[in-house]
């Protein structure tokens, strides 16, 4: 028995157990596992927990039938030697086969064509020094990230949408029957779809990191009321028909060769562009908007230009500022991080796609 015919046996018990498991889904998974490591029990676990899950209440299920098949094989290929449950009913040769140390390696040739187990994990490759090879598995990731942040909308959602006792109209109800309150009034809370604003750099340096963003806000569109996006380098110019006519990650080339955002010197100026953004786009500004921006901060020695940051702070609702270095970069040479951090309500830093998207969860 090879990885394959083992892992089809895995789907067979999640559909035994009720689990509603689309062909379609088994093969998002097997797609997923051919971008991680094996060998981490977290990378494996949430892989297929992603792809083949679509509602909490099938957590318990998923979990008997995973730790079943899964858990102790990979525990032992981190160094232990307990074998799974399901290996004992298996002849010894075919048992021998599927070994735990082998689990992650038995089809693989077939499965990976070959590639090094060594292979690093896309979600943790740094955005800026990714490939154009890293960059396409990253991109093949992306059905799965738009789920993962849908589910945690909706989960958002259902847990926002309580009702609360409106203590005013109960006490003045109760009032018809001596002070006892026998009815209880309620009001249910409402929570309203976002508008957001977001800001990109799409300088070289950045493009990569803005792209993403990009794509990961287009997969949420539903979650929102609107979404206009702006481009910029040096100018600052309106990108959302690309960006909902299309695949949000082909703007790595569309931006530049469509938008108006590089001006006769061509190098990343924040200072202008919330500048030129306040006098050509105010009116995209509202006390219900939150903006985002995505970029370096790296100014290249320009004048920051803080009242400008401070009239769109004024304007808006929020302002989050999400940063493709570590934080400890953040300050060093022409970054003008901190001083544009005091006016955002949160910046985070995001060098890889994991971070990018857990960053994004948290709004």
């Amino acid at each position: 028995m090879n990885f394959l015919q083992y892992l089809q046996g895995f789907f067979e018990d999640l559909r035994r157990e009720g689990i509603p498991v689309t062909t379609s889904q088994t093969r998002d998974c097997c797609q997923a596992l051919l971008l991680i490591d094996w060998l981490n029990p977290d990378y494996f676990y949430t892989t297929l927990y992603s792809t083949l899950i679509k509602d909490y209440s099938y957590e318990t299920a998923f979990n008997s039938v995973y730790y079943r098949y899964f858990a102790s094989g990979l525990a032992m290929a981190a160094g232990k030697r307990d074998l799974p449950a399901s290996f004992a009913a298996m002849p010894r040769g075919e048992a021998a086969a599927m070994a735990p140390d082998a689990l992650p390696i038995q089809g693989m040739a077939s499965l990976r064509g070959g590639l090094s187990q060594s292979l690093r994990n896309p979600l943790d490759e740094t955005l800026s020094l990714a490939s154009l090879e890293q960059v396409q598995k990253m991109e093949a990731l992306f059905p799965l990230i738009s789920r993962r942040l849908a589910a945690k909308m909706i989960k958002k959602n259902r847990r926002d949408d309580n009702s609360m006792i409106n203590y005013r109209s109960t006490m003045r109800k109760s009032m018809s029957s001596g002070g006892l309150p026998l009815n209880i009034m309620t009001v249910r809370r409402r929570r309203e779809k976002p508008v957001i604003v977001a800001i990109c750099d799409v300088s070289g340096s950045v493009m990569t990191f803005s792209c993403f963003a990009l794509a990961m806000l287009a997969s949420m569109q539903r979650f929102m009321r609107q979404l206009r996006s702006f481009g910029f380098i040096e100018e600052v110019d309106e990108i959302t028909p690309w960006l909902n006519s299309g695949d949000p990650l082909t703007l790595r080339t569309t931006v530049l060769r469509k938008a108006r955002v590089i001006s006769s010197r061509g190098y990343t100026n924040y200072g202008n562009t919330f500048t030129s953004f306040i006098k050509r786009y105010s009116g995209a500004l509202n006390h219900k908007t939150t903006v985002l921006i995505f970029g370096d901060a790296r100014n290249n020695w320009f004048n920051d230009e803080i009242q400008a940051l401070q009239q769109i702070k004024a304007l808006a609702r929020k302002i989050y500022w999400f940063n493709p270095e570590p934080e400890s970069n953040w300050g060093q040479g022409d970054s003008r991080m901190l001083v544009y951090a005091r006016y955002c309500q949160a910046a985070f830093s995001c060098p890889t796609l994991n971070s990018l998207q857990e960053a994004i969860g948290k709004l």
